[in-house]
Formats: C-alpha cells, structure tokens, sequence
C-alpha cells in the first residue's frame, strides 16, 4: 500500500504548510484525519473483523454525506466533522453497542488531527508574520496597541501589573487513565513529526507504522479506570500535566513576550528579565473539600512529589 503521508511534491506540501487561505490551506488537515481513518479501519480489521469496521465505515461515510450536503445546502464555512460524528454516534450507540469503543477511537484520532492543525497554523502565521496581525494573539495586541498610541513604557506598566494563575485541581471523577493519556500525546508528537520537510521515504514508512501501532494499542487499552482513583494517583496524574502544561510551555510564552516587544515597541528585554505574568497553583493532595483521605501528611507529600518533579527536569535538562 502506499504511504499514506508521502506527497507528489514536497513543493506543493511547502505550500499547503504556507497557505493562509483557502482549500490549499486545509489540505495538510484533511489528509491527517482521512490517514488517521484509514489506519484506524486497518486495525478494527485486525482486531475486531470485518463486521464491525463495516459499521464503522458506514457511520464515516454517512458523516462525510451529511457533512458535504450542509456545506452544499449553506455553502459556509466547512463545519467541524466532530457535530455529525457524535450524532450519529448516539443511534449507533443505541443500535450497535459494539460500535461505542470504536467510535470514542474514531473521535479521538479525529481530535487529535485537528489539534495537529491548530499547532501548523500557528507555525504558519508566525512564519508569514500573520502573527502580528492576529486578532487575539499577543503580538497582535500589542501591534494594536502601539497603533492607538500607547507608548513602550505605558505597556510594560500594564503587563507588571498581569498575573493569571491557574490551579490544577483534582477530579475524583476523572476515568481516563494515564497509559490512554500518554498513547495520544505520542501519536501527535508523531503527527508533528510528518510535518518536517523534506522526509525520505523510509522514515515516512517507519512514522506511519508507529502511528498505526499506536492506535492498535489504544484499542487494546481499556480508556476508564476499573476503580475510583487514590488521592496519590491525582497527584501523579496532576504532575504527568506539569510536563507538558508548565515545563514545556512557559519558556516559550515569555520568549513570545519578549519577540513581541522587540517587533512591536523595539524593546530589548531578556526573556528571563519580564514581568512575571503567570503563576501556577495546585488544589491536588491539599483540597479541604470533606475527602478524609487528604490529611496532612498527604498535603506535605503532594508538595514534596511536586518540588521533586520539578527538580528531576531541572537535573535532566542540565545533564
């Protein structure tokens, strides 16, 4: 079979990665969820038979049907393919328990492409420096406000005076188990991986072949936990986010900070020397919400585990 992720020209993938607008633009988001479908349908082949990819394809393509009669009917903006997905998904449901397990993998493999896409795009504005004229986006903001005539001094006043903090907060209710967690966080570093240019062919192959094993163990992964989780085990899943949350955002968000005034007012500030903007906190192992579980021993372990965490990246990074 041929790659599925091999282009005719890696020109024209250049350009797809590059577009601002446009079909062209949406062509490397398509191509993600259509090779996402087709190797998810390899492995309920493999692994459920052929009765069961049967129904799964006909929700797909009837998906696709009613998808391509709205755009048809509306002639708008393409919808997102998840709204249809988890209609039909309900009746199969109904009619077809069997589907359920196949239908959560069908979503997530969709998901997982568009979150793909929303990480190319941001690559392509910067590159293109649409990032600028973003609306929303810092750079765009403070692009506006030197605009409007806010001087450099002015907004660096205000964002002294910024300090979001979010708090990571335990949820007893939370099924989804960490093996399921980490599965999907390879398949999209995999994803990501498709997007260099140029690939040799080889390599191509051995990323496809990753992605579709990935996929075939998620299936074979039960994705809710069979007991209620311990309070040591919302720790452990709370820090498993600070890797990717905490660690591998935040020297990037103040180097944007400090690219955007550079581009915006000329300033020449050291990432490390802004303003800090944003703060962390953490309920998980200290909530005093009636769990008789967290005691106090546990709030000091929690806080413990945490500063270890922390410093075991710091050791790695510096090794």
């Amino acid at each position: 079979m041929a790659l599925l992720w091999n282009p005719e020209s890696w020109p024209q993938r250049l350009a797809e990665l590059e577009a601002q607008s446009g079909d062209l633009k949406e062509a490397p988001l398509r191509r993600d969820v259509r090779s996402l479908g087709m190797l998810l349908g390899e492995v309920l082949r493999e692994q459920a038979g052929d009765e069961l990819f049967a129904e799964v394809e006909t929700l797909r393509q009837g998906t696709i049907r009613r998808r391509d009669a709205k755009l048809t009917a509306t002639a708008k903006k393409p919808i997102a393919m998840q709204q249809p997905l988890l209609q039909w998904s309900t009746s199969c449901r109904r009619s077809k328990p069997s589907c359920s397990p196949a239908l959560r993998l069908l979503l997530r493999t969709h998901q997982l492409g568009r979150d793909n896409h929303r990480k190319r795009r941001r690559i392509a504005l910067r590159l293109s420096g649409g990032a600028v004229r973003q609306r929303g986006s810092l750079a765009g903001t403070l692009a506006e406000m030197r605009r409007v005539g806010i001087t450099a001094d002015e907004a660096l006043g205000w964002l002294k005076r910024v300090l979001i903090v979010p708090v990571f907060t335990a949820h007893p209710t939370e099924v989804a188990r960490r093996t399921v967690m980490f599965k999907r966080r390879r398949i999209g570093e995999f994803l990501a991986s498709l997007d260099r240019i140029p690939i040799p062919e080889q390599d191509l192959a051995r990323l496809e072949q990753l992605v579709l094993a990935e996929i075939t163990s998620l299936w074979q992964t039960d994705e809710v936990r069979s007991r209620r989780p311990t309070v040591y085990d919302e720790i452990k899943m709370g820090l498993d986010y600070y890797d990717v949350s905490i660690f591998e955002t935040l020297p990037g968000l103040y180097r944007e900070i400090s690219e955007a005034l550079r581009s915006s007012y000329g300033l020449e500030i050291e990432a490390h020397a802004l303003p800090q903007v944003l703060r962390f906190g953490s309920w998980i192992g200290g909530d005093r919400d009636g769990n008789p579980f967290v005691t106090p021993e546990v709030t000091r372990d929690a806080i413990h585990l945490a500063r270890g965490h922390l410093l075991l990246y710091y050791q790695q990074h510096l090794n």
